[in-house]
């Protein structure tokens, strides 16, 4: 079938561009020095996208994706995108059953991850997923290319062609209120949309070199879905690393690479700022910082250690969103994420009588439309109860404006808990502490993170005779549940759990007592 201008998806775009530039280094592995050119890249990625096809994927096929940011990891990621398969993120961090509960939404057609634990979830669950490792052995990459590589020549590859309103680009894991799973869909022709738009902001410069810019998101993260197409697109060199990103690390990666632009967590801002090497923030154009309510002292630190010429801005955005909602405004109030653009509409309205608020500085619910994701993968209930009749999409997060038109995050309207840029079901924990046999009644709560955003709170009722301690209740969660989903802000044993009338957690009251009570 002849391609079109309206049928071009991110597969093509990525195809035609790497051809343009073979010799510009594509990615560069910090931890080994290692680096990869574009038409390396683009050769690993047809021909694992030609096995991926002798092996019987045909687009609106799942491919799931799991491990560190090695220089691998990205070639299954464009294979999949020059063959119309819908890529889902595995968290790096999930354990056994975390990874089951995203199998059991997506079943992949074909999962490459780090290593062959992956197997025993497929098995149990029953499905025919072909997996597929990044470490040597039976399971291996380069065994799989070996079984299914039919020696055709490359020269007549070409991108798949399908309907972009109706195959998935992404699905990317997001948490919700009620602690199940959720998988944000995305179709390609909104992606498509987006990067036209963005296009008209950035000035690709026109060399023979990609510019190098700092990649730290993981796999399942919006910003590791996005950057890894985004920057060979806009000319950028992916600076990434197969080590544990600590801050020494990147204090050194920065100084090595001096990298023109980066995403960071107030988390890690924070310890790049105080690091006793001072790291030199100069090299950045731009420096985007996340993580909801950014503390305005970071920020305005920031703004003094880079040029004059530079911008670092706070960026507001949901996985749902596809990230960025509102404009990057340097110049703007500390505390601002930014104004509305043409990309979005936005209003902000009543959460109770969902009628719009115009008056400055009265918080609202944020309700959007524009380019976003199309629905809860499977769940047609979740996807009813954010979307209103008429197209709106409620983000069920709190902001107000100013009278200059600046918005500003204030908080959560639900219960979901945000630590960095995970996003903490507190159900899932309350089912694992629920487990513990000392336990009568458990909820969990949240309190405020300068750096972090927020930190998980258990509040536990002992059974009687039962001597259960907040140790073995954080030795639970940490044994079943994944790394940023442990209790930071403690344990707080208590009598009861206040609840309302009807029975329900009494979640502001809660919350309230985690704020002022003796955390464990």
């Amino acid at each position: 079938m002849a391609n079109n201008g309206d049928n071009k998806h991110l597969g093509h775009l990525f195809f035609e561009h790497m051809k343009t530039r073979p010799n510009a280094v594509c990615q560069i592995d910090a931890a080994t020095g290692k680096y990869e050119s574009n038409a390396s890249v683009l050769y690993r990625s047809m021909r694992l996208a030609q096995c991926l096809r002798q092996f019987g994927a045909k687009p609106g096929d799942v491919l799931a994706l799991h491990g560190k940011n090695h220089l691998d990891i990205h070639i299954p990621y464009y294979a999949a995108l020059l063959n119309g398969m819908p890529i889902v993120g595995v968290d790096p961090m999930f354990k056994f059953e975390e990874i089951k509960k995203l199998f059991k939404l997506t079943k992949p057609k074909v999962a490459f991850c780090q290593c062959e634990h992956f197997i025993d979830a497929v098995t149990e669950l029953g499905l025919d997923t072909k997996v597929v490792t990044f470490s040597e052995g039976k399971h291996s990459i380069q065994n799989f290319i070996r079984e299914y590589d039919d020696g055709d020549n490359l020269e007549t590859f070409r991108p798949a062609e399908f309907d972009l309103d109706k195959i998935y680009l992404w699905l990317i894991s997001t948490g919700g209120t009620s602690g199940v799973l959720k998988i944000a869909a995305f179709k390609h022709r909104p992606w498509m949309t987006r990067l036209k738009e963005l296009r008209k902001y950035i000035q690709i410069e026109d060399s023979p070199r990609n510019t190098p810019a700092l990649f730290l998101s993981p796999v399942q993260w919006i910003g590791g879905f996005y950057n890894a197409i985004a920057m060979p697109l806009f000319n950028l060199c992916k600076i990434q690393t197969s080590l544990q990103p600590t801050t020494d690390h990147i204090v050194d990666i920065i100084k090595e690479y001096r990298p023109i632009s980066a995403l960071f967590g107030p988390s890690m801002l924070d310890s790049l700022l105080k690091h006793e090497k001072i790291c030199d923030f100069t090299s950045f154009n731009l420096v985007m910082v996340t993580g909801g309510k950014v503390h305005k002292e970071l920020l305005h630190e920031l703004r003094k250690r880079i040029r004059p010429d530079a911008i670092a801005v706070e960026m507001y955005g949901q996985t749902e969103t596809m990230g960025q909602v509102f404009s990057l405004e340097p110049d703007g109030p500390l505390g601002s994420c930014g104004k509305a653009t043409d990309v979005h509409q936005v209003k902000l309205m009543d959460p109770d009588t969902e009628i719009e608020i115009t008056k400055p500085k009265v918080s609202g619910e944020l309700w959007l439309k524009g380019p976003m994701f199309t629905e809860y993968y499977n769940d047609p209930r979740e996807t009813a109860a954010v979307f209103t009749e008429d197209g709106w999409f409620k983000t069920g997060d709190l902001l107000y404006k100013d009278k200059n038109g600046y918005f500003y995050f204030v908080e959560r309207l639900g219960m979901l808990i945000k630590y960095r840029n995970y996003h903490v079901a507190p159900l899932e924990i309350v089912e694992v502490i629920r487990q513990h046999p000392g336990v009568k009644d458990v909820s969990v709560t949240s309190v405020s993170n300068v750096f972090d955003g927020e930190h998980p709170v258990a509040c536990v009722v002992r059974r009687p005779g039962y001597k259960v301690t907040a140790h073995e209740i954080k030795e639970l969660v940490a044994d079943k549940l994944s790394y940023s989903k442990r209790l930071r802000g403690g344990v707080i044993f208590m009598e009861k759990i206040p609840r309302t009338s009807a029975g329900k957690v009494a979640r502001a009251k809660l919350k309230h007592i985690a704020a002022v009570a003796y955390r464990e």
